[in-house]
């Protein structure tokens, strides 16, 4: 039996199964096209940015005719809510993608008993690790074997504070805490105001690289880090 996991609940919870195990796209890196007079073919230039994928999931489910609209109206609440963004397939343990739109399609009906729907994820093409939703030390995450990475940095203390990453400095004025998300591209404290007017700097400066990295800080301010881990 083939488990799908959305929004902190599994498919079976909810009461409907999955029809086969999906085909997962490969993602591809954006690329620019030019064109060169007197040359055969054409030029490729990757832009290091992956393109989205979409992933294709039939479900089915049987029950009694009068409960039929019921479930299928369970199924649409479990798939479109948005308590998180994360699409767990079941033979990928440790990992989930990061699902950014979803369409269902409409239900049909084999028999009375029976329905079937096909629901599109639309999801960021690179796989995220379980483990890198955590929090670490600095020196924790360090060395990436993944691929670059967008972290989260977590820093608490009082004034003005220099993080510094591969020697990129990030500058920001504390009070108390101030969260950097170099994936959203914003700073906001834990209340959720947010700081980008007390920031300065390049947010993608304070990406993780692949292999080793440095990571740096102001003396008297301590920092937590989400790497955020993902390959393709």
């Amino acid at each position: 039996m083939y488990i799908v996991k959305r929004n902190g609940k599994t498919n079976t919870e909810v009461g409907i199964l999955v029809k086969e195990r999906p085909a997962i796209p490969a993602p591809e890196y954006k690329y620019e096209t030019v064109e060169i007079p007197g040359r055969d073919g054409s030029l490729y230039s990757e832009e290091g940015f992956v393109d989205d994928i979409t992933i294709k999931i039939t479900f089915v489910f049987a029950c009694e005719p009068a409960k039929w609209q019921d479930l299928f109206r369970k199924a649409r609440r479990w798939l479109l809510s948005k308590e998180d963004d994360q699409l767990v397939l079941g033979d990928m343990s440790g990992y989930y993608y990061k699902v950014k739109h979803t369409v269902i399609g409409s239900s049909e009906r084999e028999v009375k008993q029976v329905g079937e729907f096909e629901v599109e994820f639309t999801c960021n093409g690179y796989q995220y690790l379980n483990k890198g939703r955590y929090e670490y030390d600095k020196d924790e995450v360090l060395y990436n074997p993944y691929s670059i990475s967008h972290p989260i940095y977590y820093i608490t203390g009082n004034g003005k504070c220099t993080l510094a990453v591969n020697g990129y400095d990030f500058t920001a004025e504390v009070g108390q805490n101030v969260t950097i998300d170099t994936d959203m591209m914003l700073a906001y404290r834990k209340d959720g105001r947010i700081m980008n007017t007390s920031v300065t700097g390049d947010y993608q400066e304070l990406y993780l690289q692949e292999g080793d990295n440095t990571i740096e800080i102001t003396e008297g301010f301590s920092i937590k880090v989400r790497p955020n881990w993902r390959c393709l």
